[in-house]
């Protein structure tokens, strides 16, 4: 069956929404890296100047969603939208959420299951990744109209 205003198959339209949406997770989980690096150095500099590490935690972490925040929206899902109040709030618990899911899931694993630490980390972070990524396009940046 074929698109009768651009003449695409619905075959060519699911394939170039696949390709989007595995590139869209590439990027996501590089911005990932990066706020990774954001979050270490960011922590690394305040450490050394003198403040508390839990204190500096606390600043690199929110660098690091600062970071995410604003290099998904403009580079990995490409929204030119005005930034929102509303829309910033939605990726900050989105982000929640995946931060409580992945301390659920360490201590069912390491506790409850006797899994090591850092093979339950490495689970919760395979499975955080895909649940921030579908917050992330389908909640936060979701295209206009759709809800």
């Amino acid at each position: 069956m074929s698109d009768r205003m651009t003449g695409k198959t619905n075959e060519a339209v699911n394939g170039k929404t696949t390709r989007q949406g595995w590139a869209q997770f590439i990027k996501f989980n590089l911005v990932g890296v990066l706020n990774t690096l954001v979050d270490f150095v960011l922590f690394t500099l305040l450490i050394t100047v003198g403040l508390h590490y839990l204190a500096a935690q606390c600043v690199s972490y929110a660098g690091g969603v600062i970071n995410s925040y604003i290099c998904n929206k403009k580079w990995t899902f490409a929204n030119r939208e005005k930034t929102t109040s509303s829309q910033f709030i939605r990726f900050v618990a989105v982000n929640g959420v995946s931060f409580g899911l992945s301390l659920a899931v360490l201590f069912v694993l390491g506790n409850g299951l006797g899994i090591h630490p850092v093979t339950a980390k490495v689970a919760a972070t395979a499975l955080t990744m895909v649940v921030n990524f579908a917050g992330t396009k389908w909640f936060v940046f979701r295209k206009e109209g759709a809800h």
